[in-house]
């Protein structure tokens, strides 16, 4: 099976500070939630697709949309992992910062974060066997950067091979293929 990763458009979103409070990066966080994002002309061949999963999240959605003209099933599976800040505490900090705490408490399962890493992994985990459960050779996900590294590394477990950059690429499309049967 292949499995073709591609992250959504880039967001239209700038931010307007780069030092924040708490309460600053959760406004900022869904500020970027809801911003349009910039379409990107792309060569995929929807024929080339048995399917395409989108994520539910809008900028996923109209990645899809806009690339794919076949069946897609939207699912929440694979929506991006929500970042919170990690203290409420009355400090000042860059973005970078509330972003890389973010992620180190999503990483150890803090109470700070909306999902814990279990429950990120338990989604992957549901979404491979529903892959599993289909006969598709090649399989379109659109999704969302942080997501698409925390699934690559599973997909890797489970004898999938493919390259992934450090920081995944705006509609860009990332090959991974396993050839053992099932997936």
């Amino acid at each position: 099976m292949t499995i073709g990763l591609l992250r959504h458009f880039k967001v239209d979103f700038l931010p307007r500070k780069k030092i924040y409070s708490a309460s600053d990066f959760s406004n900022a966080m869904e500020k970027y939630e809801s911003s349009p994002v910039i379409r990107k002309d792309i060569k995929l061949n929807s024929d080339e697709w048995d399917v395409c999963y989108s994520s539910t999240i809008p900028r996923a959605v109209e990645t899809a949309k806009s690339i794919y003209n076949k069946e897609i099933i939207f699912t929440n599976h694979i929506i991006e992992v929500p970042v919170a800040p990690f203290t409420n505490r009355n400090i000042k900090l860059p973005s970078f910062i509330w972003h890389l705490g973010g992620r180190i408490a999503w990483h150890k399962n803090h109470h700070s974060q909306p999902e814990k890493r279990i429950e990120t992994l338990e989604r992957i985990s549901r979404f491979i066997e529903e892959l599993k459960q289909h006969n598709f050779e090649r399989v379109l996900v659109v999704t969302h950067g942080f997501f698409m590294r925390v699934f690559v590394e599973q997909l890797i477990k489970i004898g999938y091979r493919g390259a992934i950059d450090v920081r995944p690429q705006n509609a860009k499309l990332y090959l991974f293929q396993k050839r053992n049967a099932g997936v």
